[in-house]
């Protein structure tokens, strides 16, 4: 019988991870890396695993993938994230495909909570990804946002949903919004993009402008009111304050 090893990347999420941990407490090993929470994060996790690992801060998951999947012991992984959470029918269909292993990585449909809706607009929903895989299937990269390089041709889609509780209070929008304006500003400083007027306008105006028009009208935001507004306006303003972040690094070194 094939097993399945779960692995979390996890900071300072006290509030949100025990109802994570509950839902996946079916399966056979869990492997949480923890980026040196400050709060009650590693003594809630310590309840359902012994298999924790501190590493230093950062302000994404993706860099500590890797290395939490090199401290699974079995063939298949489930990545999952301190926010999100496997009902019943997700946790039965993940058990039936293991069993079967009719393809080597499961893109996986999200089901995205935002103020306490859920959200089918802005193209968040169904919005697959890869999370359930074999080990050595996937390639994880460090940039934000990414999920991984496949490197098999044996790709299935489960049916059932995961459920991602991503925003439920403007508060957590704000936190990620802070750290996902800094991670961006990171990349364009490794890319080296130069601060001139075409790069500018681009990044100010052209792609903020690009980004709302998609979200809202293209993938019909405004269906969900408000919200759809709102998701479509902080993708836009990610762009705008990741480039001025972005300014205010090369300044600073600059000047050092």
């Amino acid at each position: 019988m094939n097993k399945i090893s779960t692995v979390l990347i996890v900071r300072n999420e006290e509030k949100k991870i025990r109802r994570c941990l509950e839902s996946i407490k079916w399966c056979d090993e869990i492997v949480v890396v923890d980026q040196s929470s400050e709060d009650k994060t590693v003594e809630i996790v310590k309840e359902y695993t012994t298999k924790i690992y501190i590493t230093e801060p950062k302000l994404i998951c993706n860099p500590d993938r890797e290395f939490g999947i090199s401290k699974t012991s079995n063939e298949w992984i489930l990545l999952i994230e301190a926010d999100e959470v496997v009902d019943d029918n997700l946790k039965e269909e993940i058990k039936d495909v293991i069993q079967r292993s009719e393809s080597e990585v499961y893109m996986v449909p999200v089901k995205t909570f935002f103020s306490g809706r859920w959200i089918k607009t802005c193209g968040w929903y169904p919005s697959y990804i890869p999370r359930l895989f074999k080990k050595g299937k996937i390639n994880f990269q460090n940039e934000i946002h990414t999920n991984g390089i496949i490197l098999t041709n044996k790709v299935g889609y489960l049916r059932n949903p995961l459920l991602h509780y991503s925003y439920e209070k403007i508060d957590d929008w704000i936190d990620k919004f802070k750290r996902y304006t800094t991670q961006y500003a990171n990349e364009y400083m490794k890319k080296r993009i130069k601060i001139n007027f075409i790069n500018t306008f681009k990044e100010l105006i052209i792609r903020p402008l690009y980004f709302f028009i998609l979200k809202f009208f293209v993938l019909k935001g405004y269906i969900d009111g408000w919200r759809g507004f709102f998701i479509s306006l902080s993708s836009a303003l990610t762009v705008i304050f990741s480039y001025l972040k972005y300014i205010e690094l090369k300044e600073m070194r600059r000047k050092k």
